[in-house]
């Protein structure tokens, strides 16, 4: 045994060691009183921060008009800018389109038939699946 004394972590009181020379805590009882006192801090500084957190998310999650009017225009800035850099053949087809192709497409001439008795040419209709003089 050590003849000197130390100094409870918890009550502040000396005592001599009894089991080990680097005691901190004169008795169970304050050592676990200390350990209580600790975890109920860190617990508390916990719910203290998450508190806080949730503070700031609700206010981040309010609607304002401001935040309407900035979420707008960044809308119309990106929409504007990704049609001006868009080249012509990479942009989507608008039902416009696909009316103007189907009428491209839809009679084929036929090369190898003669003109009918008026001098019209044959075409294959592609949706009909006839051959129309045209």
């Amino acid at each position: 045994m050590e003849p000197r004394m130390y100094v409870c972590e918890y009550c502040k009181k000396e005592y001599l060691p009894k089991r080990r020379r680097v005691q901190k805590f004169c008795s169970d009882s304050c050592r676990v009183r200390k350990h209580q006192l600790k975890s109920s801090k860190i617990s508390k500084e916990l719910s203290l921060k998450e508190n806080i957190v949730q503070k700031e998310k609700t206010k981040i999650e309010a609607v304002s008009f401001a935040g309407v009017g900035n979420a707008a225009l960044g809308n119309l800035a990106v929409k504007t800018l990704s049609t001006l850099f868009t080249k012509e053949e990479n942009k989507p087809a608008t039902k416009g389109d696909i009316l103007k192709l189907t009428k491209l497409i839809r009679y084929q001439e036929i090369r190898n038939l003669s003109k009918d008795l008026l001098g019209k040419k044959p075409f294959f209709d592609s949706f009909l699946c006839i051959v129309v003089y045209k």
